[in-house]
């Protein structure tokens, strides 16, 4: 077997992890904007201004708020996708985009969309990145 033949298998490798990651990101992608639909179909039957009852309309503005703050969250995590999905196209997916270090493989299974290595992840959370 020449060198050239062994080193195909982990070419073929790191594509199919590539395209069982590109998978799992466009299956959240597409529930997203499933729910992101739902939320607006939501709202929109939630904005019934003819409710009599201050009870009514005090629910009414709940199911709006939640349903809006739900589909914002979605929005961030549909981007976070997106970007993944760019970085998965040019090659510099698995990589922290803050400190160019790999990104730990289990974080990865765990956030398939995560753009940063857990020690600016955690720079991030605290504000200092």
């Amino acid at each position: 077997m020449s060198p050239k033949t062994a080193a195909m298998p982990a070419r073929s490798t790191k594509k199919e992890v590539g395209d069982k990651v590109r998978k799992r990101l466009l299956t959240k992608r597409d529930e997203l904007v499933q729910d992101l639909a739902k939320n607006r179909q939501v709202s929109d039957e939630t904005s019934d201004e003819s409710a009599q009852d201050m009870a009514d309309r005090a629910t009414s503005a709940y199911t709006k708020e939640f349903a809006y703050s739900l589909s914002e969250s979605d929005r961030k995590l549909l981007l976070l996708i997106e970007e993944a999905l760019g970085r998965l196209d040019t090659g510099t997916y698995g990589t922290c985009v803050h400190c160019s270090q790999v990104v730990q493989e289990k974080r990865i299974e765990a956030v398939p969309w995560a753009r940063h290595c857990l020690d600016c992840q955690e720079l991030q959370d605290k504000g200092l990145l």
